[in-house]
């Protein structure tokens, strides 16, 4: 059996490249070649590029079903999807991001780095508060090959927090408030990097129990907004969302949910804006995306409102960045800012500005074999 799911990963790829060097035959020497050579010299203005992909659309009609039955074949026989994702048990995806342990380096660079910023905030009077987040690798090690990089992120989570601690930085331990939550109901989900509304609700819980961030006076009631069904951000390192369903990796469903305060809600005569929040949240998709309703579970417990400068697809450094980059901001009314910050980049460099990289030195991170 072993032989045999070898020479499948082997014969996949060839058949693919088979398939390509077909296909680049058809688009040089086929009749569409004149399309390509009117084109020519217009690199710059790009229009070679859109000339050769129109061939390829063309030479390549099967391309996506192709790219799809490939992907799901290789998942179905050998386990296994593409470089970014690392394949569990029972139809568990995990990012490969949590195969890869930060050096010790890395997180003391961090911590410094985090630090710095804490010091600048607090000559305005602001107060950071950094909320790490736990890999799903940890949370979910049974699910996971091997179970290594669970035990691994576990550990990474540990050292940070107390990196973070040695370096004067105030931080919330939330994974205890998560894994207690898992055991009810999935705080991350199946095939997509991100965590659940109850996983986000978790984390929300735990901030308020810290003390670390003051509660407030306002009252909140949750509403619930419409169920939200999606292909995860992982199947992708698959196959392609047409053919997921087909092979188990079909859609996941999240049910959000909005905070409103009470007596807006009711229509009361204080219904009225009270203005701009004196908390901000700052963070990566797990804060900015309001499938996962973070910001109302922190509204909630907090009974504070909250200002959300969370991106998406720019990782934990970057929204900080463009925060204190931004002139006015934190402004004047500004009185705390929570920071989320998932512990698998960690082992990222390029998530930093120049500076820090040169400053920590080259990467010594592990990567984790299943």
């Amino acid at each position: 059996m072993r032989v045999l799911m070898s020479r499948f990963r082997l014969l996949l790829p060839l058949l693919f490249l088979g398939y390509a060097a077909y296909a680049n035959w058809a688009v040089f020497t086929g009749a569409d070649r004149p399309r390509l050579a009117a084109a020519e010299g217009s690199v710059l203005r790009g229009e070679a590029t859109a000339a050769l992909g129109g061939l390829y659309t063309d030479a390549l009609p099967h391309r996506e079903a192709a790219v799809g039955w490939v992907g799901a074949g290789r998942y179905l026989l050998v386990g296994e999807g593409r470089a970014g994702v690392t394949v569990g048990a029972d139809g568990w995806l995990f990012s490969d991001e949590e195969m890869v342990v930060a050096a010790p380096g890395q997180i003391a660079r961090a911590a410094t780095w985090i630090a710095g910023v804490e010091r600048r905030l607090a000559e305005d009077g602001v107060d950071l508060v950094l909320l790490p987040l736990p890999a799903k690798a940890d949370l979910y090690r049974e699910r996971q090959p091997g179970r290594a990089a669970g035990a691994a992120m576990e550990r990474q989570y540990t050292r940070f927090l107390a990196s973070l601690a040695e370096a004067g930085v105030p931080a919330v331990d939330i994974r205890p408030a998560m894994v207690a939550a898992a055991e009810e109901a999935p705080v991350f989900l199946t095939r997509d990097t991100h965590w659940t509304p109850g996983g986000a609700a978790a984390a929300a819980h735990a901030v308020a129990a810290s003390g670390l961030v003051p509660a407030g006076d306002t009252e909140f009631v949750a509403r619930a907004a419409r169920p939200e069904e999606f292909i995860g951000d992982l199947v992708s390192f698959v196959t392609t969302e047409r053919v997921a369903p087909r092979i188990g990796l079909g859609p996941e469903r999240v049910r959000p949910y909005v905070a409103e305060k009470a007596d807006a809600a009711s229509g009361g005569i204080f219904a009225a804006d009270a203005g701009t929040p004196d908390a901000l949240l700052v963070g990566t998709s797990y804060s900015a995306n309001p499938d996962w309703s973070f910001v109302a579970a922190l509204k909630l417990a907090l009974g504070r409102d909250m200002l959300n400068l969370a991106e998406e697809g720019q990782g934990p450094v970057r929204p900080m960045q463009a925060l204190l980059d931004e002139p006015g901001m934190p402004d004047d009314g500004t009185r705390i800012i929570l920071w989320e910050f998932p512990v698998r980049y960690l082992a990222d460099d390029g998530i930093w500005p120049a500076e820090a990289r040169v400053s920590a030195g080259p990467s010594d991170a592990e990567t984790i074999d299943g």
